[in-house]
């Protein structure tokens, strides 16, 4: 008896076109340049955030904020990528003689100095900045962004005090990420 089997042609599937230049990009499903204007009104003003800018940074916004980590705040973290990179885009084109002034989001930070003859103004923007963020720490709605996107999709923790005679001097251990710390007197 033979074991060879009668060879069969594999079937013949047709390739798939590869697109050319220039590529579609992908268009935002989580907002629109209205529905941002709405929320973020300081970039009201479309002739100097035109709809097309708007929506390019959206589209941006929507690719860095997946569905599955953002759920229901995916709009928002959308929509706090376009405004970061609005304000820079501003900055970058118009704010560099003023030193950013009237552009959304920057020149944040708490009073370092100030000087009464030839008015100046310094901040301290390390004091508002999320360690990590790099260039997210360039504006205001950057930094949002960052802080929500170390928050967003990280686990829980659970935290069991344990005081001693209705004292505050007791153990406490919290279990965060699968490790658990413990500290106590």
């Amino acid at each position: 008896m033979s074991d060879t089997y009668p060879l069969h042609p594999a079937p013949t599937v047709p390739p798939t076109p590869i697109p050319t230049p220039p590529f579609m990009v992908p268009v935002c499903d989580c907002s629109d340049p209205s529905i941002f204007r709405s929320h973020f009104p300081e970039f009201g003003d479309s002739v100097t955030y035109p709809d097309s800018q708007v929506q390019f940074f959206l589209n941006l916004g929507g690719a860095m904020c997946r569905p599955g980590r953002w759920c229901d705040l995916r709009q928002f973290g959308t929509e706090l990528v376009c405004a970061h990179f609005l304000a820079l885009h501003q900055l970058a084109t118009h704010g560099g003689a003023g030193g950013g002034a009237g552009v959304p989001g920057t020149g944040m930070g708490v009073v370092q100095s100030k000087s009464v003859s030839k008015v100046s103004v310094s901040y301290d923007q390390g004091i508002t900045s999320v360690e990590g963020a790099g260039p997210w720490n360039y504006t205001a709605y950057g930094r949002q962004y960052a802080w929500w996107w170390q928050v967003i999709g990280a686990p829980g923790f659970e935290t069991l005090a344990l005081g001693m005679d209705g004292m505050t001097e007791g153990i406490v251990h919290t279990w965060a990420r699968g490790v658990m710390l413990a500290w106590g007197s």
